[in-house]
Parts: C-alpha cells; sequence; structure tokens
C-alpha cells in the first residue's frame, strides 16, 4: 500500500546535492549557473538568487547565461509555467536568455505536466534516486530535469552518475 500523499506539508527547502549541480554542468558544459530563482541564502548554487520573498513568479528570468531552479514541489504549475513563458519571450539582445533548468517530481500525470512539459521542455527522466542535502534517504519520487531553451523538447533517461 501506498502512503498516503501529503500536499505542501512536506519540506519544501531541500539543497541540490553538490555532486547531481556538478553532473548537471558537466552535461551541459556550463562553468556555473546565471540565477538561482528558488533559493535561500542557505542553498542558492550561485551567488545571483531570488528568494522566496523576492517571488520569482513575478520577476524577469532573462539573463546572460543559464538559470537554475529547484522549486518548491508542492506547487509546480506555476514554475513551469513560467520557464515555459520565459523560454518564448524574444530575446534577441541576449545571447542565452530564456534558458533555465528545473529539477522537479516527475509528475506526468499531472495537468501542469501535460500543459507545460510535454511537448515544450526538453526533459531528462533521472535513472538514479537523489538525496537531498541534509538527509539520509532518497526522495521517494522520481524526478527528472526540465531544460527550456537549450535543446529542442524531447525525453531521454539520463544515467547523472556516470
Amino acid at each position: 500500500m501506498t502512503p498516503p500523499q501529503r500536499p505542501g506539508r512536506s519540506e519544501q527547502t531541500v539543497c541540490t546535492p553538490p555532486v547531481f549541480l556538478m553532473a548537471v554542468k558537466r552535461l551541459l558544459g556550463l562553468k556555473e549557473f546565471s540565477w538561482d530563482l528558488a533559493a535561500s541564502p542557505e542553498n542558492a548554487v550561485c551567488p545571483w538568487y531570488y528568494t522566496e520573498a523576492d517571488n520569482a513568479l513575478t520577476r524577469s528570468w532573462q539573463t546572460d547565461g543559464v538559470a537554475w531552479c529547484n522549486p518548491p514541489y508542492a506547487h509546480l504549475a506555476p514554475w513551469v509555467e513560467k520557464a515555459y513563458h520565459e523560454s518564448r519571450l524574444d530575446c534577441e539582445s541576449r545571447l542565452d536568455c530564456g534558458k533555465s533548468v528545473m529539477l522537479v517530481s516527475a509528475g506526468v500525470g499531472t495537468n501542469w505536466w501535460r500543459d507545460w512539459v510535454d511537448g515544450k521542455a526538453h526533459v531528462l527522466c533521472l535513472n538514479g534516486r537523489l538525496t537531498f542535502v541534509g538527509h539520509t534517504d532518497a526522495y521517494p519520487k522520481d524526478c527528472a530535469l526540465l531544460l527550456w531553451g537549450l535543446t529542442p523538447p524531447g525525453y531521454r533517461v539520463w544515467n547523472w552518475r556516470v
């Protein structure tokens, strides 16, 4: 029997494992991310970041580089919708604007996945569960890395530990 879900009650401010971030940067050929879109001073992955108080959903995500986002999993719909819209903006004056990478739980049966991910993002289904910083057990659900503005939409499985 599957344990009952607790939407909005689970911890929402976890740190992405550094070993996973290194694998993502290596995959994308990045030295660093340009902006962390959902962070705190304790868990930001780069010097420039939006906190919960800054509310990244009301701000521009246009940067010269690639933005990182590990949003609160309790309310993913507005985050993936924002990523999609930001990737569609006309950015002729900037080389890398509209490019973002988002770590999410792989909610393939949700409306937000249908509306803002499928056919709109490049999806890397993670092979290998993540153990977030400060935790001893792996996250109990499958996760995916969503790429907007970096590569055409599609799906593939990524063994990130290799």
